[in-house]
């Protein structure tokens, strides 16, 4: 009996072995290597849709794939509004979403599987001719993901700036005009963007003050000329009501470079440059609204 029983053994051994050379593997062995689980578990959409709400996707990218494997997607965006990546990812596999704008990166990477199996969001707006901007997906081996783009109820102002050799050589002298700290009037706003200067002696406002009137998560984008080896402050002010300023600003290849630290009414965020160029600053609201007021400010 228990040599039969072995030979029992020994034939399912070998009939295994020889589907397996045929490519007849078990389904359950192909979705595993796809990145799946079992049947009672979450899919990558069921994690992303209670993220959805009641908003309508602008893309939806979904993907079960058993080696590595990249997309460049392309969603319809309008100019000048703002929207939220949204995704999650199953299977053993790093995924990871990049928003870039021709090929600079807008952001950091936003990595789509974790161990707790939630899903990833990360906010952009686009400021660009949206035909300019894509969405790379790349997984660095066998993953099942799903990916969405969704708008958001927010809008973004964005301030060009036109560079001429003129206006470099009269930062890089330092012959540009100036402006008035805070602005002329004695208003709050401006009372506070002139405290935030005092405590560097002899700064001046490269730039002059803007006033915008935010909602919470409103924002407003502005790019600057900066010169090379002189140091600047984004300094932003706001009026009581606003409770929480973010402030961030970018170098000309889009990499963030400096950002604020608290979460007050009144932030600055200070940064050193070693070359001119076309530098991005944004300042958002994160919790009240009001009236906020933003400069920057250039050291002596």
């Amino acid at each position: 009996m228990l040599a039969c029983d072995a030979v029992r053994v020994i034939d399912a051994i070998t009939f295994a072995a020889l589907g397996a050379s045929l490519g007849l593997a078990a389904p359950a062995a192909h979705a595993q290597d796809a990145g799946a689980r079992d049947a009672g578990d979450p899919s990558p959409e069921s994690l992303v849709a209670p993220l959805r709400g009641g908003r309508a996707p602008v893309m939806v990218n979904a993907r079960r794939t058993r080696i590595a494997a990249t997309e460049a997607l392309r969603p319809r965006l309008e100019r000048g509004r703002c929207y939220e990546l949204v995704g999650a990812a199953l299977g053993a596999a790093q995924v990871r979403a990049q928003v870039r704008v021709r090929e600079a990166v807008e952001g950091a990477a936003l990595a789509l599987a974790n161990s707790q199996g939630t899903a990833a969001r990360q906010r952009f707006c686009v400021t660009e001719a949206p035909e300019l901007y894509r969405v790379d997906v790349e997984a660095w081996s066998a993953a099942w993901w799903h990916l969405e783009v969704l708008p958001l109820d927010e809008r973004v102002a964005s301030t060009r700036v036109t560079v001429d050799a003129g206006a470099e050589t009269a930062l890089a002298t330092g012959s540009a005009a100036r402006h008035p700290v805070g602005g002329a009037g004695a208003d709050y706003v401006g009372a506070q963007l002139r405290q935030v200067a005092a405590r560097r002696p002899g700064v001046t406002g490269l730039t002059p003050m803007t006033r915008h009137t935010l909602a919470t998560n409103g924002m407003v984008e502005q790019t600057v000329l900066l010169p090379s080896n002189r140091c600047v402050e984004v300094a932003a002010a706001a009026v009581p009501s606003v409770g929480d300023l973010a402030i961030e600003l970018e170098d000309p290849t889009r990499h963030r470079v400096a950002q604020d630290s608290t979460h007050r009414n009144v932030e600055s965020a200070r940064f050193c440059t070693r070359y001119s160029g076309l530098y991005r600053y944004r300042v958002r609201v994160f919790s009240g609204a009001g009236e906020v007021g933003v400069q920057v400010l250039i050291d002596p």
